[in-house]
């Protein structure tokens, strides 16, 4: 047989990336770990990345990531594509780093259980659906005519809208051990994401240029049961909200709860249907939605850093000087020695009409 030097060089080039790989699996198998990282951890590594790399002049994220992970001359070019290497440094798409942790989005939960779009070039997504009662056919006789019509649909329209976080650490943040850093990065971008994007979910304000409606938007409130036994109100309550979504050509209530409400599903012996909780459902709220007709996308996020900024403390800020009048108060990170992270990421939401319901004051 043959052997060109160019194939003798292509099996070696095979032969050690192979090696490669199955030396980093060994020693995960060793330390109990799989190979790679998930994508929230990955997301998290990449905000730690641009944190401690901002405002420091000649210093790259190859050098801070050896530096923070006590990884060791690369041996070969780092690529977006290698594990625990550069892919860290390639842009992450939010979806997992939402759906997973202590407390994921609410808004990624209900996204499992619906229809999920991608984001990329997308100025507004038309979805189309059946309106309810809108059947066609029938029986027929032998030898008879089919019944011919026309098939008619709805659409459901979805925008990308921008949803950020900034959120402050002191400069100590970059003393601290690596995992220390993950933790508290996790647990801060969690928090303002959710805070942002699960109150918009739940409440029952329009949509607009700068955010989805809420599901409750225009959709009027159903009574609540009276029941004075909370198993008997809790019982009619939900029943009553399946109702309205089977009425509106629903499928698959999916229940929404504030956590009070949650810990009473645990006194029913089973129950149909997905439960989703979070606080952003208010206490004595339930909201019914169709899971399989809701839609949803998200984009990929982006990460910044800095330690140089101004910024206006504020949860509805301002321009930091607007019509000669400053914006107060303000923090100069540079001066208070301090850092923020920002996140930014694209979010949209939709649902056809007749595929929501809620109820408040329940008894349970």
């Amino acid at each position: 047989m043959t052997y060109t030097l160019e194939r003798v060089a292509r099996q070696a080039s095979e032969a050690k990336e192979l090696a490669v790989h199955t030396s980093r699996a060994l020693r995960d198998l060793k330390r109990g770990t799989k190979s790679g990282l998930s994508g929230r951890d990955r997301f998290v590594r990449h905000a730690v990345l641009r944190a401690l790399a901002a405002n420091r002049p000649g210093i790259t994220y190859e050098d801070v990531y050896r530096e923070v992970y006590r990884e060791r001359a690369a041996t070969s070019p780092a690529m977006t594509t290698v594990p625990e290497w550069a892919s860290e440094l390639a842009a992450v798409d939010v979806g997992e780093f939402l759906a997973t942790g202590v407390q994921p989005l609410a808004l990624s939960r209900l996204a499992a259980l619906g229809r999920t779009v991608s984001l990329d070039g997308i100025g507004t997504l038309r979805i189309p659906f059946r309106p309810p009662g809108d059947d066609v056919g029938g029986w027929i006789g032998e030898g008879a005519p089919i019944p011919a019509d026309s098939l008619d649909f709805g659409t459901v329209s979805v925008s990308p809208r921008k949803a950020a976080a900034v959120s402050i650490f002191s400069a100590e943040l970059k003393k601290r051990a690596a995992a220390d850093i993950e933790m508290l990065l996790d647990s801060a971008l969690r928090t303002d994401i959710a805070s942002i994007v699960d109150a918009a979910l739940v409440d029952d304000q329009p949509g607009s240029a700068v955010r989805p409606a809420g599901l409750r938007f225009n959709v009027a409130a159903v009574t609540a049961s009276a029941a004075t036994d909370p198993l008997v109100a809790m019982r009619a309550d939900l029943a009553k909200l399946a109702g309205e979504i089977m009425a509106g050509g629903g499928t698959m209530p999916v229940f929404l709860v504030n956590p009070v409400q949650m810990t009473s599903f645990g006194f029913l012996p089973n129950i149909a249907y997905a439960v989703v909780d979070t606080p952003a459902v208010p206490a004595g709220t339930v909201i019914a939605v169709d899971g399989p007709a809701f839609i949803s996308g998200n984009g990929a996020a982006v990460v910044d850093a800095s330690k140089d900024a101004t910024i206006h403390e504020d949860t509805a800020p301002a321009p930091i000087v607007a019509g000669g009048t400053a914006a107060s108060p303000t923090r100069n990170l540079w001066q208070t020695d301090t850092l923020a992270v920002r996140v930014i990421l694209e979010v949209a939401w939709g649902l056809p009409a007749g595929r929501s319901a809620w109820m408040e004051g329940v008894k349970w």
